[in-house]
């Protein structure tokens, strides 16, 4: 029995000693401090944050580098390049802020004022609104959040940056427009001579008063001819006087090409005196007050009739008006008549200016026409309202400057008597 406790003991201690080894064998469990454990962490959440920025500014450049930037249009329709803001700014952009007008009737600024995003699209819509424009898409306003992230508005500062930088690179520099732009064209105009004085009378009119518009606006003496009974016929006559321009009756009347139809309001050879003062009082009273004249169209069968182109100067006697003749045949007798009675009448010098739609055929009429009137001291000459609108009044708006400074004069027949 001892014998078996003594080895039932030996056991015992082999398994203790076992069992003791064991627990010396293993590793002792490491505990961290709460200060160690917040340490590590803000160390876990800065890394993802420079990581994350890093992605936002990556792509912030690329979206930049593909923006198209529009320079804005000020109200004298020059085009201005928005200021590059400096990259040095993170949560704002740059507003100059001294107040200037623009084309929407909006300030504008000069000096400087920070701003930052969402000031920058409140402003949008109110400049939308007031200028009447339709509204634009805009972007919703940041959150409380993400205006207090410094990434998110160092992105947008970042990316206006950007935008503007391009806008700034693609300016064209100091006279590359000066460069580009085609020469003004370059006129043979002779120095005026004889108290040189052209007198412009413009046919035709009154069946579009927008066309007529375009002939009074130019700067300088002009004649309008307005033909009775067209729809537009008072109303051209109205653009005219509204102007204060020169408006005259522009007289119908039968050609010797019978086949030719002068239109309504005409003097005709079957016509007596009296129908044919008639008729010409109708169609001054149509055209309203201040027809100061007029002048003949077609009418080479008439003209060329002493007796009817007479009864004709009788009316413009009778109201005080003044006669000029279109030289449509040589073989008028306007000139006969107006001797036989007293009477001081014009006449046009020289071809219809606009005979030929083309630019440099009627410069080439323009150049006879100040050789006319340097020889004779006045030159009256004839163009067409319709027929040449799209040709004659911008031509005649390019020479006047250049006439003017060669010392030609501007006058209407009215101005003459």
């Amino acid at each position: 029995m001892a014998t078996e406790r003594k080895r039932g003991a030996r056991k015992q201690t082999g398994k203790t000693a076992r069992s003791g080894g064991k627990r010396r064998a293993r590793k002792p469990k490491v505990r961290l401090s709460a200060r160690k454990v917040y340490v590590l962490s803000g160390l876990i959440v800065l890394l993802c944050a420079a990581s994350l920025s890093m992605s936002v500014v990556m792509s912030a450049r690329a979206e930049g580098a593909n923006r198209v930037s529009v320079p804005a249009q000020t109200a004298q329709g020059e085009t201005r390049s928005p200021a590059v803001v400096p990259q040095t700014q993170d949560a704002a952009t740059y507003r100059q802020s001294s107040s200037r007008q623009t084309g929407a009737g909006q300030a504008s600024s000069a000096e400087g004022e920070w701003i930052t995003p969402s000031v920058r699209q409140q402003d949008a819509r109110q400049q939308s609104v007031s200028a009447g424009a339709p509204k634009q898409d805009v972007p919703p306003q940041a959150s409380p959040a993400q205006r207090q992230n410094p990434v998110t508005q160092s992105a947008a500062a970042h990316r206006s940056a950007e935008a503007q930088q391009q806008v700034a690179m693609a300016r064209p520099r100091d006279g590359e427009h000066t460069a580009r732009r085609p020469s003004k064209p370059s006129f043979d105009i002779p120095p005026a001579k004889n108290g040189a004085t052209l007198v412009f009378v413009i046919d035709d009119a009154g069946r579009s008063a927008e066309n007529v518009r375009k002939y009074v606006a130019l700067p300088f003496p002009l004649t309008v001819a307005v033909l009775p009974r067209l729809p537009q016929s008072r109303a051209c006559a109205d653009v005219v006087r509204e102007a204060g321009k020169e408006a005259i009756l522009h007289q119908p009347m039968q050609a010797m090409n019978l086949r030719l139809n002068p239109g309504a309001g005409a003097v005709t050879a079957t016509m007596g005196g009296a129908e044919i003062a008639a008729v010409i009082r109708e169609n001054l009273a149509e055209l309203g007050p201040g027809i100061v004249g007029l002048n003949n169209h077609e009418g080479s069968l008439i003209t060329a009739d002493l007796v009817r182109i007479g009864t004709v100067l009788d009316v413009c006697a009778e109201r005080g008006i003044y006669f000029l003749d279109s030289r449509t045949t040589a073989e008028t007798k306007a000139p006969q008549a107006a001797r036989e009675r007293g009477m001081a009448i014009f006449e046009k010098a020289g071809p219809y200016i606009d005979n030929d739609i083309d630019r440099d055929k009627m410069l080439a009429r323009l150049y006879e026409t100040l050789a006319y009137a340097n020889a004779h001291g006045v030159a009256i000459v004839i163009g067409h309202v319709d027929k040449s609108v799209a040709i004659l009044p911008a031509l005649l708006a390019e020479l006047y400057p250049h006439l003017a400074a060669q010392g030609y004069r501007f006058a209407t027949p009215s101005m003459l008597r």
